[in-house]
């Protein structure tokens, strides 16, 4: 559709869409196209053919009732979720799946997504989740917000027919966010400890035409270690070492060396460090943060001290009070007092600006949400 069309049919359908009109700074060979059931087209893309002047100008009676049909309804959508009638909401959406240019407001299908999450109300939330996602399409992402919403209405339940449902309908269609939407979606479940969903999606990923990245796999990793299931971790590292198109990176390491410290499975900690380093990557802060402390956990002080003379030896590393004190702790533990007192010594002459802090750990925590 040449661009002109673009301006004038969204003048024929009203201007109370102010979010539409980023839409004419998009590229004219853009093209958003999805197989969602109820997706609403917003422009008719039939012949690329331009708008006629008279259907703006004669658009009357025909135009204004296409609007004020618009916003009744807006305001019925507003008003069953104000007296708690979701199911009615539900229903609202379902009939108008067909209807052309019928675009609700953003805030009004964001309050509805959030009000469908607090009553675990999983159609609704899938419903007005695909409906903000198709028209946030080329303007703007989600919020995080709608992704929490949708993973909330799911605590309470097994049931994943309608997530998969949705999720398989995103991994089909042409959307070219499609990938980050479906990892940002598994971030949301798992910041609310749905350790299952999480696996659930993981699995029919592989089945779908958008398969898992790495930063899938990274997500899924820290899902498993926060949630104690290391050989479930471990398993799955080990998947992705046969995947041809999935190159393990250091947040990968990082996530695994975490998670297993926190499991006290210190046996594996200084296994993964020596895998990843005989990889090629180069531990940072957190690499070596990580395998240090486990390593004085487990009472390899020897070897953790080496490590710790290593990290003060990199130009781009610098060891942090938690370290220091992690070792510290450890050496006494043992009986080495002797070095522990050069350690706390060595840690009261240091300046604050040659140690590490929280926003250096910020620096290296690479964020697995994009």
């Amino acid at each position: 559709m040449a661009k002109w069309s673009i301006v004038k049919r969204i003048t024929v359908f009203g201007g109370s869409f102010n979010s539409m009109k980023h839409m004419v700074l998009a590229p004219a060979e853009l093209s958003w196209t999805c197989s969602f059931s109820a997706m609403h087209s917003l422009i008719d893309t039939g012949g690329g053919e331009e708008v006629p002047k008279k259907t703006a100008e004669n658009s009357g009676s025909s135009g204004s009732n296409s609007i004020r049909r618009i916003d009744d309804y807006t305001s019925l959508v507003e008003k069953y979720r104000r007296d708690g009638n979701l199911s009615a909401a539900y229903d609202l959406l379902h009939s108008l799946q067909d209807k052309k240019n019928i675009c609700f407001p953003v805030s009004v299908l964001n309050n509805l997504l959030a009000a469908a999450g607090g009553e675990k109300d999983t159609k609704l939330s899938c419903r007005a989740f695909r409906l903000l996602l198709f028209q946030a399409a080329g303007t703007a992402p989600l919020s995080w917000d709608c992704y929490l919403n949708l993973a909330r209405a799911f605590i309470d339940t097994d049931d994943c027919f309608h997530l998969l449902d949705l999720l398989r309908e995103v991994s089909v269609s042409s959307l070219p966010c499609r990938l980050i939407v479906i990892n940002r979606t598994i971030l949301a479940f798992a910041e609310s400890r749905q350790v299952d969903k999480v696996v659930k999606i993981l699995d029919k990923m592989k089945e779908w035409e958008c398969k898992p990245d790495v930063i899938t796999y990274n997500s899924v990793l820290d899902v498993l270690g926060r949630a104690g299931l290391v050989n479930e971790m471990l398993k799955l590292l080990s998947s992705m070492k046969e995947e041809s198109d999935v190159s393990l990176n250091i947040i990968t390491y990082n996530t695994v060396l975490n998670g297993t410290r926190r499991a006290c499975r210190f046996d594996m900690c200084l296994v993964l460090y020596q895998e990843m380093v005989g990889c090629g990557i180069e531990p940072d802060l957190l690499s070596y943060t990580a395998v240090i402390d486990s390593l004085g956990r487990s009472g390899n002080t020897k070897e953790a001290l080496r490590l710790f003379d290593e990290m003060k030896e990199r130009e781009k590393i610098r060891p942090s009070v938690y370290v220091y004190r992690a070792l510290i702790d450890c050496l006494k533990k043992s009986g080495e007092f002797q070095r522990a007192l050069q350690l706390s010594d060595e840690l009261k002459n240091t300046s604050s600006l040659d140690l590490a802090g929280p926003l250096d750990f910020k620096r290296y925590l690479r964020p697995l949400r994009r």
